[in-house]
């Protein structure tokens, strides 16, 4: 191999990686909030759930990135784990439409001179659009990257022979040594695309036989959730389980393929013989399909089995929407990241606005704000990409929900001076409206999915409203009761304290949950 064989293999592959990363942030991005609808739709059921996975892959083309997007739906806590187990599933066999896009349009169509018009296109319109249209920019740009690194690839692999028999031997013992370098490109490239590729350039050129391929592929499958669980080391426990679940589930699929390789490739090669496959790189896109299928078939009826297994691989830890933001949601998009800071700001809010019910009551209350979780959160919202997203529709949530940190924090310095309740003091009638308000506001948005019904947040307005308008009326009553001596200054100045810190309190609730509502995008 020469060094210009090198150069250009590497240029090649370098090409083919950025495309796959503008391909795929660019769908995410233009799918933005739709996918979050989408999802949530479509993986209720078993069967719907694993045809999303494999649909979503196919257009992302990347595993990676369905595994990461389903791993941050998990910690947001809008689907569960069995759920996620499926479209995971759908994702191992969504990838084999990448050997069957590099087999046709690289190697049968070849349409390499007509992605360099694309990549221009799709490069210009990325660097002067914004929103969607950027989005598209990287989607063209992406898919031009793609081919023209494949044409590269081609290129430098030319002339190029890799004598495996020699470094791995023969016989089934070769056939594993073989699947462990695919597991290797893969976590080198990062991606099981990539990989693939490079083998179905490599098979055409002749440098590997045929059966040879098919063991690489198998362990770049396996590859593809190792690279998955290198992404999510150290994650929230949800994330831990999902890529748990991923690997599991890829290294069975994986051994059972290269027990059954011999009857796997037969099959493979006789499709691609139907197809007029003369090199093999059609048959191994097949390969590629047959065994991820075989497996899922093998699964599906276990899955939710195999959830529980998970699940009891890690116990019961504490598990809360604000220990569950992490780097994966982020990854996930814009539309998810800021459903998941949503929830975990509805978490807390939920804790600090029952205190408040509860003083208004007359109860006593001693009220310790996560004032950690707060800035967690901000800094989780710092985290986000807002290059490829659309501003269009993220940007009104993003910015509510900014309101709703705010004023949160403006009630956490209040409950963390609730006066104490005071003997023989009548409060007037606006604390008794605001704790009924502010009752029904907690009954209906403890579960994140509900949609509390607009006049329970009327109820709260013209609670604060009444409150404030008591307040002057009672300030101006206790200062003159203290002019004229008929209560202490003492005595007047704790009420007053007290009216001052309910009508304050009040109002940050009421403009807390209406953020939250507008934040909510519901």
């Amino acid at each position: 191999m020469t060094a210009s064989a090198v150069v250009t293999l590497m240029g090649g592959l370098g090409l083919f990686l950025l495309g796959i990363h503008h391909l795929t942030e660019g769908l995410k991005s233009l799918a933005g909030e739709s996918l979050r609808r989408v999802l949530q739709r479509l993986v209720a059921g078993r069967f719907s759930a694993v045809a999303f996975g494999a649909l979503f892959t196919t257009a992302t083309q990347s595993s990676t990135a369905t595994s990461l997007t389903v791993i941050g739906f998990v910690s947001a806590g809008l689907v569960t784990l069995p759920q996620a187990i499926a479209v995971i599933a759908g994702a191992t066999l969504g990838t084999t439409s990448t050997p069957w896009m590099v087999a046709i349009f690289g190697f049968r169509v070849r349409i390499a001179d007509g992605a360099l018009p694309i990549l221009g296109v799709g490069a210009f319109l990325w660097l002067i659009g914004s929103g969607r249209m950027r989005s598209l920019g990287a989607i063209l740009a992406g898919f031009g990257l793609i081919f023209t690194g494949i044409e590269y690839l081609q290129t430098g692999m030319n002339g190029v022979s890799w004598n495996l028999e020699a470094f791995a031997g023969e016989g089934i013992g070769s056939m594993w040594m073989l699947a462990g370098i695919g597991v290797l490109m893969t976590l080198v490239m990062q991606s099981s695309s990539a990989a693939g590729a490079t083998t179905l350039v490599a098979l055409n050129a002749g440098s590997l036989t045929f059966v040879q391929g098919c063991a690489m592929i198998v362990g770049q499958s396996v590859g593809s959730a190792a690279t998955t669980a290198l992404v999510t080391i150290g994650g929230s426990l949800a994330v831990r389980r999902a890529a748990l679940a991923h690997i599991a589930f890829s290294l069975i699929v994986g051994v059972l393929a290269m027990v059954f390789i011999a009857p796997l490739s037969a099959a493979a090669n006789w499709v691609g013989a139907g197809l007029g496959d003369v090199d093999g790189v059609l048959g191994l896109a097949a390969f590629s399909s047959i065994f991820k299928f075989a497996g899922i078939v093998v699964f599906y009826p276990w899955l939710d089995h195999f959830a529980r297994f998970i699940v009891n691989i890690y116990g019961d830890e504490n598990d809360t929407a604000v220990s569950r933001l992490d780097p994966a949601i982020a990854k996930a998009g814009g539309a998810l990241a800021i459903e998941a800071a949503w929830r975990a700001t509805l978490e807390i809010a939920l804790g600090a606005v029952h205190a408040i019910r509860r003083r208004l009551v007359g109860e006593s209350v001693v009220y310790e704000p996560p004032l950690e979780a707060v800035q967690s959160i901000e800094r989780f919202l710092e985290t986000l990409s807002l290059e490829t997203t659309d501003l269009g529709t993220i940007a009104p949530r993003l910015v509510r929900l900014c309101h709703a940190l705010d004023h949160l924090s403006r009630l956490h310095v209040d409950v963390m001076r609730i006066p104490p309740v005071a003997s023989g003091w009548k409060p007037p009638d606006g604390f008794a409206a605001g704790a009924v308000a502010l009752g029904a506001w907690l009954e209906q948005s403890r579960d994140p999915k509900a949609v509390p019904a607009p006049t329970v947040y009327s109820a709260i307005e013209a609670a604060s409203k009444q409150l404030r308008r008591e307040s002057e009326i009672s300030r101006t009553k206790l200062l003159e009761d203290i002019a004229l001596q008929r209560t202490s200054m003492a005595a007047a100045r704790a009420d007053l304290d007290l009216m001052a810190w309910a009508n304050g309190t009040l109002y940050h609730a009421w403009r807390l949950a209406e953020s939250l509502r507008a934040a909510s995008g519901k």
